[in-house]
């Protein structure tokens, strides 16, 4: 895990992960098409839904909420 800043967390330092197959199925379309999936974290905290580029936190977008039965 690393540290990130994450914009839905208040913009506080985050432990960050990086993202699964199906994560990043799920958000690739709120990525830059430049970006590699390896390049993309996904925050830990809790409920955060918060996936951002590696080196830029301006860059990302949120996991879709999980469906509920």
């Amino acid at each position: 895990m690393v540290s990130k800043r994450c914009p839905n967390c208040g913009d506080r330092m985050e432990e960050f992960s990086p993202v699964t197959e199906e994560e990043w199925g799920q958000v690739k379309g709120q990525i830059p098409k430049h970006v590699r999936k390896a390049a993309v974290l996904r925050c830990t905290n809790g409920k955060c839904r918060r996936v951002q580029q590696r080196g830029n936190r301006h860059v990302g977008g949120n996991l879709p909420e999980p469906e509920s039965d």
